[in-house]
């Protein structure tokens, strides 16, 4: 099953996780929900280069985050694409429960893993 893990700070998303390749459709739709939300993260907001991100396509594991959102300091922009990925991931996760889930941790400070 395909976990997608949402990491907040007091209501303010601070990034997420991804494991466990599944079924291809649904793998393909995270998979672009999540490209597209680093991306415009990367080039829209005011965040730029300022977070971590790990990959690896063989297992199907994307990590991202932003710490200076869990330390209080939250861009605007890259918050609102962070809700967007939120929502996309909950709704994929309601249409394809079987392949996937959802969720929502809350975290104190930075989270590795």
């Amino acid at each position: 099953m395909l976990i997608c893990t949402i990491f907040k700070k007091n209501d303010c998303i601070c990034g997420f996780q991804i494991k466990n390749h599944t079924d291809p459709i649904v793998c393909s739709g995270v998979s672009a929900l999540a490209q597209s939300t680093v991306n415009s993260i990367e080039a829209l907001s005011g965040v730029g280069s300022r977070y971590e991100l790990e990959t690896d396509e063989e297992s199907g594991y994307l990590y991202f985050f932003i710490p200076s959102h869990a330390h209080g300091e939250v861009d605007k922009a890259a918050e609102l694409f962070l809700k967007g990925f939120e929502l996309g991931a909950l709704n994929l996760s309601e249409g394809y429960s079987e392949y996937m889930t959802v969720k929502i941790r809350e975290v104190s400070d930075y989270v590795k893993n």
